[in-house]
């Protein structure tokens, strides 16, 4: 079972970031169609309620089992405008080269990719205690 832990994780870690960004672009959609279709990518994700910050429109959701963070920023109409994940330095290796396999790299800690016409930046950065990778609409 020790085994078993890292290693879903792991496979936890693989299979939602790519769904999270690189199979399904949450930009542009709504508050009702985030849960529905995050739900059915990522179902280890789960909609956190626990802290609410008046300053931002956004849902929070966690995955506990590898430590992860997203967070899907709202606009006054409620459209989700960029995201926000966040994540343990344990996945930053898989997430590196996840991104660099997907995305056309711009430099250091920056991609881009192209999506119905629109352009998209993700850009890594390294905190203290963790890293973020940003997607927002160019």
């Amino acid at each position: 079972m020790k085994r078993l832990l890292p290693l879903i994780g792991w496979l936890s870690l693989f299979l939602a970031f790519p769904a999270v960004t690189y199979g399904q672009n949450f930009i542009g959609l709504t508050k009702d169609q985030i849960p529905v279709l995050l739900k059915s990518v990522n179902p280890q994700f789960k909609l956190d309620r626990n802290a609410v910050n008046h300053t931002y429109n956004y849902l929070k959701y966690v995955d506990k089992i590898s430590e992860q963070t997203i967070l899907f920023f709202m606009s006054e109409k409620n459209t989700c405008t960029y995201v926000r994940w966040m994540s343990d330095y344990s996945n930053l290796n898989d997430i590196t080269s996840m991104l660099n396999r997907n995305y056309r790299k711009n430099g250091s800690g920056k991609w881009s990719y192209t999506d119905k016409g629109e352009t998209y930046t993700v850009t890594l950065v390294e905190e203290e205690w963790y890293f973020t990778v940003t997607i927002r609409k160019d």
